[in-house]
């Protein structure tokens, strides 16, 4: 596997290339960003690139140096695995040993530490010291969904690339790529928020579930009520269940009121994200304003807003969804 393989965040096979072909990768490297957006495919990649015997900016994937890292049985690349959900003082100990070593086989020894935000304060004290001066031929990647929780005594002894969650469009060619139908790939692109390898592992079902769910819970707040079921079925969630329950069917709520509009706008139906619910978007195009659709549409992207800055649910819910709506003038 190549950059050019890697699905999305362009700018920063960018930057890891150039480094590359100035020889001047950082020894410490901290990978922060969303979950699935591909930070372990970019460390691995790079694990290659650095040791590739064909290649001097990317991996080349199939030099006996580029299939072993893909094999995982190369002995300059290494993962230490979390011990019950923990990465320990002694692995970080074994690690700084095995860094001051000289590579088996690669011109570059490799350390990628997975999930770095699970390193406890023990081990990431003693990850400091070869974090602030590593030998020339070792690299640590350190990979995190959560930078909040790093100590800043790791993330200053890092350089750190932020990734960027896939764009919806790149999912859904990727998604047609594996051969899922077009209206299929539209759904399940919306419905991960960037996260690629969360739109190949959906239920099919269980998102049609979700999305017959989300339409009527769109009649009913297009109709003016609804607010009442919003928050019963959702403010009574434990946080974190609540943002991975809530965000999709507000996303799905977003992309009806969308669909709406552009039929009111005489738009052609294959630009319908929901396109197996056209009758019933033209129903309610026929029904409603487009200022309500406008409003609803509106209220629901603060929702969205409110909910990424850990706003009380109730309170948004109840400034948003149960402001009067306006009088339909089709």
């Amino acid at each position: 596997m190549g950059f050019s393989d890697i699905l999305g965040n362009d700018r920063i096979k960018r930057i890891l290339r150039k480094a590359l072909q100035r020889q001047r990768v950082p020894n410490s490297l901290l990978l922060s960003g969303p979950t699935g957006v591909g930070k372990i495919d970019f460390a691995r990649t790079l694990a290659q690139a650095l040791n590739c015997l064909e290649m001097t900016d990317d991996a080349c994937g199939h030099c006996s140096s580029c299939l072993a890292i893909t094999k995982g049985n190369f002995p300059d690349v290494l993962q230490p695995v979390p011990e019950k959900e923990v990465l320990k003082v002694e692995q970080m100990r074994i690690l700084k040993e095995t860094a001051y070593l000289k590579p088996m086989l690669g011109k570059k020894r490799i350390f990628i530490l997975e999930r770095a935000e699970r390193l406890n304060a023990a081990a990431s004290n003693s990850l400091l010291k070869i974090l602030e001066e590593p030998p020339g031929f070792s690299h640590i990647l350190l990979l995190t969904d959560n930078p909040f929780v790093i100590l800043p005594t790791i993330k200053s002894r890092c350089q750190i690339l932020n990734f960027s969650p896939i764009s919806r469009e790149d999912i859904e060619k990727c998604l047609l790529e594996q051969g899922i139908e077009k209206s299929r790939a539209k759904v399940q692109s919306l419905l991960v928020q960037g996260n690629l390898k969360q739109a190949l592992s959906l239920d099919w079902e269980d998102i049609q579930s979700q999305r017959q769910k989300a339409w009527s819970l769109f009649q009913a707040l297009t109709a003016g009520f609804g607010s009442a079921d919003l928050l019963k079925v959702y403010s009574s969630l434990p946080k974190n269940q609540l943002t991975e329950e809530l965000r999709p069917t507000l996303e799905v709520l977003a992309s009806f009121c969308r669909d709406v509009l552009l039929l009111r706008e005489k738009a052609p139906p294959e630009n319908l994200m929901n396109p197996d619910y056209e009758s019933e978007l033209r129903e309610v195009s026929a029904q409603r304003s487009r200022e309500r659709i406008l409003g609803l549409w509106n209220n629901i992207e603060s929702a969205l807003y409110a909910l990424q800055r850990n706003l009380n649910l109730k309170l948004f819910i109840s400034s948003l969804f149960l402001k009067p709506m306006e009088n339909d003038n089709v």
